[in-house]
């Protein structure tokens, strides 16, 4: 038990080290916004009673909401704050999979810890921890309740392989609350009894997932069809496999087709594979339990986010496999152990060192490689500039990056993949009205650097530009006005002059302007109500005062 205590330790130790630079990172334009800096519940009286009724987000995850709460009303929810909070949950997630792997060890001996294996139990859960396809889940701060939920489902199979059902059953619900994503884990408990038990764990899985689905937003059979669903469903646990094995190409967006279409291929394929080893696995069992057991807890695991019900904007996700990549590393370590219990005893040593050697390597691996990937989310223009290298099609993602891109002043390129999105999506509202305003605000600039330099002609038409692009550009009006007024050109004057002071222009030139042009028009009580309105607004202006003053006699 000691030695399973300093493994233990040393994994969660190793896990958060991986990503302890994640830190550093800020909050991402993909709901952080939403979720953290704009969410004035969070810091509002009735918390709990509003965590346990809303579904803000499309998410029933109350108990994600609650510890969030209780972050930003004690240190602050900072970005940084956020991230370790989600840094230091992986990391006792990642020792939570020791423990499952050697509990599971040891039922596979007879209910014995398997002796001398902490290092195949360390390595199996370094496996997981520290994969790319973890990278999604640690580095996004809004996935916090992912790894919330799964160290509450690894607390609540230890439990349950130790027979303490109703400490089990307990867990389970924290679970669901943090978020319902190991709904079908009462499934994988069923292989391990007792089965009346199970049936509550079921019972309260559905319930969960229940609640979660009224939640989402989920695409209608008009919208998404029968054929794409069965596509995604029967590719899923190929594509998580292969994601799983080779780790390469990762995006943080895998939107859903712009044209659903159905593939018979992959249908028939998909599924009879799937059926041909869940076969296998079931005939198996008793030859090799650990693994068969592994390889339905997969499916079983997978299955909510398999795409026969998908919600939201994506197809597939990294982290829709973080709870379901548990039973792979459970049934890498079993293939560890019998390897290694194979050896000859004159070559057992050997053996075991090589092994070990080689698990090291490959962590080592996985390591350096999540690293890597966790780059593409130390911002919000790294992240959305990876998924539209991924796929240069990608609406989303494209608009996330213009966006941005925009954010971060670089106008120009933001613009770019704006009429990049354009082209491929030329209906969408969002993009157009966005490129307009970014034209509006360039328009404006030119018209400011035009006007400084006394060419007042082409600084009007610029912005004319500017306010025909975006008519809320109060700057844009007051200074076609003044520039206008200049010119000798009164009538149009002030038609924009008074719009700049019903959009609350602060500069009191403005409307001492426009009562000059309503005094040149012979308007003389239209400019003393102009006049006697900036006095309010202004008091300590001399000009209007003054004016004020003259005009009155």
């Amino acid at each position: 038990m000691r030695r399973d205590r300093i493994a233990a330790t040393l994994v969660a130790a190793a896990a958060a080290a991986v990503f302890a630079h994640l830190l550093d990172y800020p909050f991402l334009n993909w709901d952080d916004q939403d979720v953290f800096v704009r969410n004035e519940a969070l810091h509002a009286p009735g918390l709990a009673g509003w965590a346990f009724t809303t579904r803000y987000m499309e998410h029933y995850q109350p108990a994600a909401w609650l510890i969030w709460g209780a972050l930003a009303r004690t240190v602050g929810l900072t970005a940084a704050t956020a991230h370790a909070l989600t840094v230091a949950l992986h990391a006792l997630c990642a020792a939570g999979v020791y423990v499952v792997i050697r509990e599971a060890l040891a039922l596979r001996n007879g209910g014995r810890p398997a002796k001398h294996l902490e290092w195949v139990a360390a390595a199996s859960a370094l496996v997981w921890a520290v994969h790319p396809l973890r990278v999604e889940v640690v580095a996004w701060a809004s996935a916090m309740p992912y790894t919330l939920a799964l160290l509450a489902a690894l607390l609540a199979t230890w439990a349950w392989m130790r027979g303490r059902v109703a400490t089990a059953l307990a867990c389970l619900v924290a679970s669901l609350l943090a978020r319902p994503i190991a709904i079908g884990l009462p499934l994988v408990w069923v292989a391990i009894g007792p089965w009346r038990a199970a049936g509550i764990g079921l019972a309260l899985a559905a319930a969960a997932g229940l609640v979660e689905s009224s939640a989402r937003l989920s695409a209608s059979l008009a919208e998404f069809g029968i054929g794409p669903r069965l596509t995604l469903a029967a590719a899923a646990p190929w594509t998580y496999l292969w994601r799983t094995v080779a780790p390469v190409g990762l995006t943080p967006l895998d939107p859903l087709a712009l044209t659903p279409r159905a593939d018979p291929a992959i249908i028939g394929a998909g599924f009879a594979a799937t059926a041909l080893v869940s076969a296998l696995a079931w005939r198996w069992r008793r030859i090799a339990p650990v693994p068969a057991a592994a390889w339905l807890a997969y499916l079983a695991l997978l299955a909510p986010a398999m795409g026969l019900v998908p919600s939201g904007l994506q197809a597939t996700a990294d982290r829709y496999v973080y709870v379901a990549g548990v039973p792979l590393s459970v049934a890498l370590a079993a293939a560890l152990a019998a390897r290694a219990r194979s050896a000859a005893p004159k070559t057992a040593g050997t053996r075991v060192s090589w092994l070990g050697l080689s698990a090291l390597g490959v962590v080592l691996i996985l390591a350096g490689a999540a690293w890597r990937h966790s780059a593409h989310w130390r911002d919000s223009v790294a992240l959305w500039t990876r998924a539209v290298t991924i796929d240069p099609r990608n609406d989303v993602a494209l608009y996330n990056l213009a966006t941005a891109l925009a954010e971060a002043g670089q106008r120009d390129a933001a613009l770019t993949r704006y009429d990049e999105l354009l082209q491929l999506v030329p209906a969408h509202a969002d993009a157009r009205r966005n490129r307009a305003l970014l034209r509006a605000q360039a328009a404006e600039e030119e018209g400011n650097a035009l006007a400084a330099r006394g060419r007042l002609a082409e600084a009007v038409d610029r912005y004319g530009e500017a306010t025909t692009l975006d008519p809320r550009r109060t700057h844009s009006h007051a200074a076609r006005g003044m520039a206008l007024v200049e010119l000798g050109r009164l009538t149009e004057a002030g038609s924009h002059l008074r719009i700049a002071i019903e959009q609350g222009v602060a500069d009191p030139a403005v409307p001492n302007a426009l009562a000059y042009v309503l005094v040149q028009a012979g308007d003389r009580a239209g400019a003393l109500a102009v006049l006697r309105e900036a006095r309010r607004r202004f008091p300590a202006d001399e000009n209007i005062a003054r004016n004020l003053a003259l005009l009155g006699k």
